[in-house]
């Protein structure tokens, strides 16, 4: 019993001594203030309301492929930082609607390349 008691204080004392949480990483990077930059926000869910936050630094042990929303379990995240540590990628979102996005755009430059082809008609 002392075992599995102390067992159970030396994990809980591991668990708060590195604090970890879940964040989302956004499906698009967009360019701010001259650098390409990852969208994230802390949570695990739908439900959690936090606003998205420009993250100019990288990730460690995490492979990121644009067009889609990553869930990850990451050491504490400290906004100071350059780089995230990634305990666990959790999952991605495949549904595809950032590509989507893109090529909607690509059809709609396409049709006004066109258009102005054609004389403007």
């Amino acid at each position: 019993m002392k075992k599995i008691l102390l067992a159970i204080f030396l994990g809980s004392f591991v668990a708060s001594a590195f604090p970890a949480e879940y964040m989302k990483v956004s499906p698009e990077r967009p360019v701010y203030e001259g650098q390409r930059v990852y969208k994230i926000r802390p949570g695990y869910s739908r439900k959690d309301k936090f606003d998205w936050v420009n993250f100019s630094g990288e990730f460690d042990n995490f492979y990121y492929e644009q067009g889609y929303e990553y869930t990850i379990y990451v050491e504490k995240y400290d906004p100071t930082a350059d780089t995230i540590h990634v305990v666990k990628t959790i999952a991605r979102d495949n549904s595809d609607a950032y590509m989507k996005q893109l090529e909607l755009k690509k059809r709609r430059e396409e049709r006004a390349a066109a258009k102005a082809a054609a004389g403007g008609k």
